[in-house]
């Protein structure tokens, strides 16, 4: 069996939810497979868990940035007085 095919059946299985989860992670993939070309995992020299690890600091980054902006314009703003 091709991966496709496997693909196509594990696919059919799935629900709406779990099926858009899936689509959001393809089209990830596409982005970068435009950047970057086509993904050959057997040549591909990176170091994959320093990569993951870098962009996991990012995602703590962006989401401790967030929650401080939405605490920000939360609160009133303080009288410069």
């Amino acid at each position: 069996m091709t991966t496709s095919n496997e693909l196509q059946d594990v696919l059919a299985e799935l629900g709406p939810d779990e099926l858009r989860v899936l689509l959001a992670l393809a089209r990830r993939l596409l982005m970068g497979q435009r950047t970057y070309g086509l993904l050959s995992v057997a040549t591909d020299g990176r170091d994959w868990l320093q990569e993951r690890s870098a962009e996991l600091e990012d995602a703590l980054v962006y989401t401790a940035i967030a929650e401080v902006a939405a605490a920000t314009r939360k609160r009133p703003p303080v009288d410069s007085k």
